[in-house]
């Protein structure tokens, strides 16, 4: 955007100091604000002090200069510093007055604005302020700092971020501290704010107050009493936040809610033992060390107990034994090397053959990893993305890891969200394109929270592997654990066993292993299709529909059987049929129930697909025929369905999300997200519709259309169907076009060229979220409503894409 004002700031500044203050390096003059502007507002400013030779950083000598003159007030005479201030109101999105070198009330009131929006306003106003605090506004409005709440922000983070700043950098006058941005978002400021606030609370000299989680700390933090349900008071204050700060946390499918409170109630309890289960942590719904320091820092306490590792060092059996003795289960070995064996700093770290052997025999899984040189920015371009998921698949192929392994490329760096946009994505979407060509393997990412986050929610990363160690990144800091996180490295160290010629010692990384992720590899080369379970399932309850009804359609009674819970309510027996009753209980009766049959292993993700959902949507299909051009009540059981009680979710954030394409960025089809339309339920609706079209398209009866779509006999070169799963259902569905998914996705929302039935399930679900009739699709701004269908549309054809290896 070219602000005038902005461009006049910039303008200014650069006649001004270019050539007189020594170091001053010039800004942009294109009207943009940025901290290229601010921080040349910066060095004039230091100028203006005597400082010399000035520099990019509002630092101690600024600050200590500038409370010394008793800051810039309404009083204040230089002109050059009133300029200062003016420009830097305009470059923060405040008005500066018209006339720069002039302090008006323009100027009042906007600093008065700036001092209320961090929380100030019933401490001080501009004109007896003191000092100190003045000076802290001045810096605030030296930098790109928010105090304004910011989209995706929310109110209650805000409201703590301005009780941080009236009732510690104010009222308790905690000098090391600086103001905390009030944009309603957890960042890395905000997270060392209450890093110094909780070493104030819990009894940590002024002078030592540092914001790092640091011997002194944790042992004060060891000494606290525990809270639990009926505790109340600051520490509570300041656990409830972030708690809030490190949420949601899914239970089921469903994110549990918390909220700031200086009282520890029941909903606390409850959110802490989700977060515990969450986090790998024991479960107690109190607030323990363990806790409080998963909830301040990446590594959490990195003394717990792990039973995952991973090493640059080669394994051999009795290392293997060694491990597995010692409680680990798992562990992270690197496909490859970039290096030769003759240079200077090759490291020998590729795994062999025979020590995998090794590993497998002595009771261990493997995950494995590929980093070829994934410590610099430079390296992350497409291109080498591709050439080196290329490469990572020949390796694990050799190797006989089986399909659907996931394997980690490393980002092991400090990227920052600049680093990540420009050149983390398209690395891995190279990867995804070079894995895309067979869909044997899936791929996940080893990096910063941020990092993992933003590379499973925008190019589709199957398990993040946390570098929990690196605590210092600025993508650890201010960032949950992303929703796929499978392991988290807390700690490096030395291992070793036995003593004298009987031991061993060597270097490993110990990480937690989440319950429920990635299992890692134990079995080479495999026969089975990992989800012959299900498939061999399928088959027995077909004989078995059988032998109880010969008259009725078996294909329809299987289905049955997995929808008997979740899916024979009023809505599915209207639909479909009451379940029947006898079937169910005969089926009880040979012990086939439901229980730990819930799931299958999907052979292209390796990740636990409900089975519940998925056999629902198959029934609706092959109950209610689709056309091109018409939402039947057969896309209703699937992707209809979803996608409607995903625009509920919408509209019931869109104080934070305004724009429905950032919203889906974040939730649409996103592993373990809290939203209506997971990822899970993206495989379920398209292998619902899939499985449908080849039961017909080859008249096959269910038990071989399942095995041909999930086991090893397939169609194509040696691939399983469902491994092209969103490539046939974008075909089928949607004749492979982006204007006919929009179209379609469209009418269903509108009720337009829909089927009666879909229409009034539309409504009573979309009602069922009580969305106000403002919120109804046709009462929302068309550009809106466009932008919606528009986000499913890409996310369907970004996974087509990924399938086709581009």
């Amino acid at each position: 955007m070219n602000d005038p004002n902005v461009r006049a700031a910039q303008e200014w500044v650069n006649a001004m100091y270019d050539g007189v203050a020594e170091g001053y390096i010039r800004c942009a003059e294109d009207g943009s604000t940025g901290w290229q502007t601010v921080l040349s507002l910066t060095q004039g400013l230091q100028h203006e002090l005597g400082i010399s030779p000035t520099v990019q950083n509002f630092g101690p000598g600024t600050f200590d200069a500038l409370v010394a003159r008793g800051g810039i007030r309404p009083t204040e005479t230089d002109t050059n510093l009133i300029r200062i201030i003016n420009y830097a109101l305009w470059c923060k999105g405040y008005y500066g007055a018209a006339s720069a070198g002039r302090w008006t009330s323009v100027t009042t009131d906007s600093m008065n604005d700036l001092i209320g929006d961090a929380g100030l306003a019933s401490a001080a106003n501009v004109s007896n302020i003191h000092t100190r605090l003045l000076v802290q506004i001045v810096k605030a409005l030296l930098r790109m700092d928010q105090f304004r709440r910011v989209p995706g922000g929310t109110s209650e983070i805000q409201e703590f971020q301005r009780h941080l700043n009236l009732t510690y950098v104010y009222g308790e006058n905690i000098t090391t501290m600086d103001l905390s941005p009030c944009d309603g978002v957890y960042s890395r400021d905000v997270q060392q704010a209450v890093m110094k606030a909780l070493q104030f609370e819990i009894g940590i000299e002024r002078s030592e107050i540092g914001g790092y989680f640091g011997s002194t700390t944790k042992a004060r933090l060891k000494e606290q009493p525990t809270l639990g349900t009926g505790s109340d008071g600051a520490l509570v204050h300041l656990f409830t936040a972030l708690c809030v700060f490190n949420s949601p946390v899914l239970e089921n499918g469903s994110a549990i809610p918390t909220t700031v409170r200086s009282t520890y109630t029941d909903d606390t309890e409850e959110f802490v033992r989700a977060f515990q289960k969450f986090s790998q942590l024991t479960v107690t719904g109190k607030s323990d060390y363990d806790t409080w320091a998963q909830l301040l820092v990446s590594t959490g306490n990195e003394y717990r107990d792990t039973t995952a590792c991973d090493e640059a060092a080669p394994l051999t059996f009795a290392r293997a034994q060694a491990l597995g003795n010692a409680g680990y289960r798992i562990v992270g070995r690197y496909l490859d090397e970039h290096l030769d064996p003759g240079d200077d700093d090759y490291l020998g770290k590729a795994l062999t053959s025979t020590e995998l052997s090794d590993i497998v025999r002595g009771g261990l899984g493997v995950y494995p990893i590929f980093q070829w040189n994934g410590t610099t920015r430079a390296n992350f371009t497409y291109d080498k993305g591709f050439e080196q998921g290329g490469v990572a698949e020949a390796r694990a192929r050799e190797f006989g890891f089986g399909r659907g392994t996931c394997i980690y490329f490393a980002v092991d760096f400090d990227a920052t969200q600049a680093d990540i946009d420009a050149a983390v994505l398209d690395y891995f979407r190279g990867v995804r394109a070079a894995l895309g060509r067979t869909n044997r393997y899936t791929f996940g990412v080893y990096g910063s929270r941020n990092v993992c986050r933003n590379v499973s929610n925008r190019v589709g990363a199957t398990w993040s592997f946390v570098s929990g160690l690196s605590w210092g990144f600025s993508g650890n800091l201010g960032f949950p654990l992303p929703a796929n996180w499978s392991f988290n490295q807390i700690r490096n160290g030395t291992f070793s066993y036995g003593s004298g010629s009987f031991g061993e010692a060597w270097e490993i990384d110990r990480n937690v292993w989440r319950r429920g992720s990635d299992p890692g590899t134990t079995v080479l080369n495999p026969a089975r299709s990992p989800a012959q379970d299900f498939i061999d399932l399928v088959q027995r309850l077909f004989t078995a529909a059988l032998e109880y009804d010969a008259g009725a359609d078996p294909a329809r009674l299987v289905c049955q059987f997995f929808r008997q819970e979740q899916y024979n309510g009023p809505d599915w027996r209207l639909s479909l049929g009451a379940v029947d009753q006898g079937w169910t209980a005969a089926l009880a009766e040979q012990g086939l129930t439901l229980a730990g049959r819930r799931n299958l292993t999907d052979p292209v993700t390796g990740t636990s697909v409900g089975t519940e959902h998925l056999m629902a949507t198959l029934e609706m299909c092959l109950e209610y025929s689709s056309t091109t051009d018409l939402v039947s009540l057969g896309d209703g059981g699937g992707w209809a369905g979803d996608l409607v009680t995903f625009y509920g979710d919408w509209r019931e954030n869109k104080d934070r999300f305004p724009n429905p394409m950032l919203f889906a960025r974040d939730y649409l089809g996103k592993r373990d997200a809290a939203s209506h339309f997971s990822n899970d339920q993206w495989i379920q609706d398209a292998d619902g519709f899939n499985i449908m079209r080849l039961m017909r398209t080859e008249s096959l009866g269910l038990p071989d259309a399942v095995a041909r779509y999930y086991g090893t006999d397939s169609p194509g070169a040696g691939d399983r169907v469902c491994q092209r799963r969103y490539t046939l259902f974008h075909a089928d569905r949607f004749d492979s076009s982006s204007s006919t998914t929009q179209t379609l996705a469209r009418n269903l929302l509108l009720g337009r060229n829909s089927d009666i039935a879909v229409i009034a399930g539309t409504w009573f679900l979309i009602s069922r979220v009580s969305l106000d009739a403002e919120d109804r699709p046709e009462n929302i701004d068309p550009a809106q409503l466009t932008n919606f269908v528009l986000a499913y549309a890409w996310e369907l054809q970004e996974r087509v894409e990924a399938e086709e290896g581009k």
